[in-house]
């Protein structure tokens, strides 16, 4: 999870306002006691198009699977989101941080037509023409 002493010395570090800078790492330290798992979302791509809150996508996605959480959007450029479940700020961060990255099984691409997909059956091995002639007869 987010290390709020290491989030409060960046704030510290980059906000010019030192009253500000001070009054932001009051209310990260208030929030971090109301939310054990702190997860910080700032350049995760978990933003609605203002950056205004978190997207539709996200807030569905938390109300199935994140049980109690909170989103704390400070002076619109920082994003908390707090969880009172471990499992639930882990699988949060799996999910929307990015670190997992899908990738290809194969080098070759999925195709849905039953023709060219892994079910088709294999094509006979080298027939001769005469054997071939010989099943046209038969038909």
């Amino acid at each position: 999870m987010t290390n709020v002493e290491e989030l409060k010395a960046i704030i510290a570090d980059t906000w010019r306002d030192e009253e500000m800078a001070l009054s932001a790492c009051y209310g990260l330290e208030a929030y971090s006691k109301l939310w054990p798992f702190v997860v910080t979302v700032n350049d995760w791509n978990v933003w609605n198009e203002t950056k205004s809150n978190l997207s539709h996508e996200v807030l569905e996605w938390l109300k199935q699977h994140g049980g109690t959480w909170d989103f704390y959007h400070l002076l619109g450029s920082w994003g908390l989101v707090g969880f009172k479940d471990l499992k639930a700020a882990t699988h949060f961060r799996m999910r929307w941080s990015g670190a997992l990255k899908a990738s290809p099984s194969s080098g070759r691409t999925w195709n849905p037509h039953p023709h060219d997909s892994t079910f088709a059956p294999c094509p006979p091995r080298a027939t001769s023409s005469r054997s071939l002639q010989s099943r046209q007869v038969v038909r």
